[in-house]
């Protein structure tokens, strides 16, 4: 029999009273860093806690919502997967909001819908179009969503030392990954400025200031949102995956550059 990933025999009972109460995440306060990086995969996440992080250790695994923390230079950093969508990541924030997390960053992928932004380019977002219908349960649509702008500061700042070129500005999150609007709202999104197409960051943005988080976002890009339209799905695996691994490295040394602020 092959092996099963993740081991859940090591897992602590997600349904103790002292971890049901965080419907999502299932973790302890004390199980999560102040310093959290949230990506959508939880291969992703895995990857992040291994490759990066000192002494990392998974805690919980609950659906879509896998989390792991650890170190990186001496910060404590936690990982926690959100799974597609903004209800998930929605619930990931509403659950930190309770346990005294102080900075939030999304690492995930996007689609450009501009011949300047490439796949492998990184896109911070300062903000994102609320093309979905989770952030009206909280907020109506006239307020907007946007980042924190100590944590967007810092992500242009640890970006620098980076080679991969960097865009910022607002991205558009949506319920949908194709529909047959894409189109349409790609020539919209082109008029506006648009930087890049993703389904998670309005929520991160919102819920989190909602809950007293300081949010960013940094993406890679993996493709061009108008060959999804246009019926071609498939990534630009190895270009995202340089992206992703830059986009990473400036979430972490943000987080450097923002607790050095504090002390």
């Amino acid at each position: 029999m092959s092996k099963v990933w993740p081991d859940l025999s090591k897992m602590p009972d997600p349904n103790d009273n002292s971890r049901s109460q965080y419907r999502a995440i299932r973790c302890k306060p004390e199980e999560i860093a102040p310093n959290v990086i949230v990506p959508g995969d939880p291969m992703r996440a895995k990857f992040i806690a291994e490759e990066w992080l000192t002494d990392a250790k998974l805690i919980m695994v609950q659906r879509e919502f896998h989390t792991y923390t650890g170190t990186y230079k001496n910060i404590p950093i936690s990982v926690i997967s959100t799974g597609i969508g903004c209800p998930s990541a929605a619930m990931v924030v509403q659950d930190l909001g309770k346990i005294n997390c102080n900075y939030l960053i999304r690492v995930g992928t996007a689609g450009s819908c501009s011949a300047e932004i490439k796949p492998g380019d990184n896109v911070i977002g300062t903000g994102a179009v609320r093309d979905e219908g989770l952030t009206s349960k909280f907020l109506p649509l006239k307020y907007p969503a946007v980042s924190d702008i100590d944590v967007t500061n810092a992500l242009l700042q640890a970006s620098k030392k980076n080679s991969i070129s960097v865009h910022k500005g607002i991205i558009h999150t949506s319920d949908a990954f194709n529909s047959p609007d894409l189109p349409t709202d790609i020539e919209t999104a082109k008029q506006a400025g648009i930087k890049a197409f993703e389904m998670e960051a309005s929520a991160v943005m919102m819920i989190g200031a909602l809950n007293n988080i300081k949010t960013g976002c940094i993406l890679s890009i993996d493709g061009y949102v108008m060959n999804i339209s246009e019926g071609n799905v498939k990534p630009d695996s190895k270009a995202c995956a340089e992206g992703l691994s830059s986009a990473i490295q400036s979430a972490l040394d943000s987080f450097l550059i923002l607790n050095s602020n504090d002390s």
